[in-house]
């Protein structure tokens, strides 16, 4: 089990205590887990190392030099010596025994209870735990945060190094370099050896080693069905447990992470969109009959892709656009548009569809699916159906302020959402009175009168039936 600590600096640079160093002021980074009071003339057998003996010299042995050598063979990071009642000073040859044999050497003052030391260790060290907890929260926020942004992977091993100040770099299954942040170094032999080292086997498992005066950790990151790729790591100091705790959620992260997207893939989400994709879809999908994914918040092409199964993703400033196999379940909570099944010819006018379904998808806040002959869709001629909405929603087709676009959209959201004005200017992002100004646009321009539910209906109806080009196409 390993024992959390604190530097024997910490007690002795506490005022309070009056802690006087006489052997070791350059060890006073040794590590101590307690303190522990014995007046035994041996309390080695009754120690574990690390520890910060104290004793008043009670029973002072008769053999000091023997009594020094045991504590350091059991690993006692320090004594401390308490002057009065027993001891007016700390004997001359206590002194020269801890210094002959390398062990930090304190004098407690009288003043100072034993108890007193012993709950500064206890209060240091919670401290510690604190920082520790504190450092796991906020790196795991700082990379969590640069997982979900662009250059994901770069991203994670900076505010890693940031969160340990230390260097990483990233070697791929090969070897060669992923990515890397701090001041890494390339990838030397013993590096790769010990990389290719750190892959064998399963379960967790790490290894470490000193490159150019810093300590290295190495740790694979594991994907299933890969070879691994392994995390270097390296800095001056060793690395804590906490350290590791912080290392292992950067892990976690980095096997979730895909690496940059395929150049040829993303290109191939632009083509699709013009000439004929056919070859090129089959290909890469699998299927002869595609759906167009369309929406307005563009998260990014590596979650797009993996929560779409899709890597023909083409992500703007105003959105997203996908292409997906037919009958792809899509999450009806995703604000999205997905057109009807199309051949790869079609697909431009599948995008245009599922443009305009993005629209009613905004109103409702869930996703609008194209789904031929059901509801009310089903029982109308669709030529018929345009003829209605255009002729309807013709006063508006020129209306320039809000715009013909605008007023479309409003009354969509408003009728979505039963005429409820909050909920219908949360949709839309402006204020309530913005929709009642608009609202009011289209009741008067349309002659309608939208407290009447058969007036409702058949503004609903010519908002579902536009083509997805209007106002730019007419009634014909």
């Amino acid at each position: 089990m390993v024992l959390r600590t604190v530097p024997l600096a910490a007690l002795v640079g506490r005022d309070d205590l009056g802690l006087t160093v006489l052997v070791g002021e350059d060890d006073l980074d040794r590590p101590v887990c307690w303190a522990h009071v014995s007046e035994l003339v041996d309390p080695v057998p009754y120690l574990l190392g690390q520890e910060l003996l104290l004793t008043a010299g009670v029973t002072y042995p008769e053999d000091v030099d023997a009594y020094v050598a045991g504590l350091v063979g059991r690993g006692v990071s320090a004594l401390g010596f308490g002057v009065t009642p027993v001891h007016n000073a700390v004997p001359r040859e206590l002194v020269d025994a801890c210094r002959a044999h390398g062990l930090p050497l304190v004098a407690v003052p009288p003043g100072t209870p034993f108890m007193a030391v012993s709950q500064a260790v206890g209060a240091a060290l919670a401290e510690a735990q604190n920082a520790e907890l504190r450092l796991l929260a906020d790196s795991q926020r700082a990379m969590t945060r640069a997982a979900v942004r662009p250059a994901p992977v770069e991203g994670t091993l900076a505010a890693l190094v940031d969160a340990l100040g230390c260097w990483a770099l990233l070697l791929d299954a090969d070897n060669g370099v992923l990515a890397r942040a701090g001041e890494a170094p390339g990838p030397t032999t013993d590096l790769v050896r010990l990389a290719d080292r750190v892959r064998e086997g399963s379960g967790p498992r790490s290894a470490g080693t000193t490159l150019d005066g810093d300590q290295l950790v190495l740790n694979p990151v594991e994907r299933v069905g890969r070879r691994p790729s392994v995390l270097v790591l390296g800095r001056p100091r060793s690395f804590s447990v906490a350290d590791r705790a912080v290392v292992a959620v950067a892990l976690a992260l980095l096997a979730l992470l895909r690496p940059d997207p395929d150049p040829t893939a993303r290109l191939a989400a632009r083509l699709v969109f013009g000439g004929d994709p056919a070859p090129l879809l089959e290909g890469l999908l699998g299927g002869t009959s595609f759906q167009v994914v369309a929406g307005a918040d563009g998260e990014g092409y590596e979650r797009l892709a993996d929560v779409l199964g899709t890597p023909l993703v083409d992500v703007a400033d105003d959105g997203f656009r996908a292409v997906v196999v037919s009958g792809t379940a899509i999450d009806p909570d995703l604000v999205v548009g997905v057109s009807a099944p199309a051949p790869p010819a079609e697909l431009p006018a599948a995008h245009r569809e599922a443009a305009a379904l993005l629209r009613r998808a905004r109103a409702t806040g869930r996703t609008a699916l194209a789904v031929e002959g059901s509801g009310v869709t089903g029982l109308v001629d669709p030529a018929q159906a345009r003829r209605f909405a255009c002729g309807l929603l013709a006063p508006l087709a020129d209306h320039r302020s809000p715009s013909a676009v605008e007023l479309v959209e409003t009354a969509r959201a408003w009728l979505a959402q039963h005429g409820n004005w909050d909920r219908s200017a949360a949709a839309l992002g402006v204020h309530r009175n913005s929709v009642r100004h608009r609202m009011g646009h289209v009741e008067r321009a349309l002659g309608l009168d939208l407290t009447s539910a058969q007036d409702r209906t058949d503004l609903w109806c010519a908002i579902s039936w536009l083509p997805p080009e209007w106002p730019a196409t007419t009634a014909g």
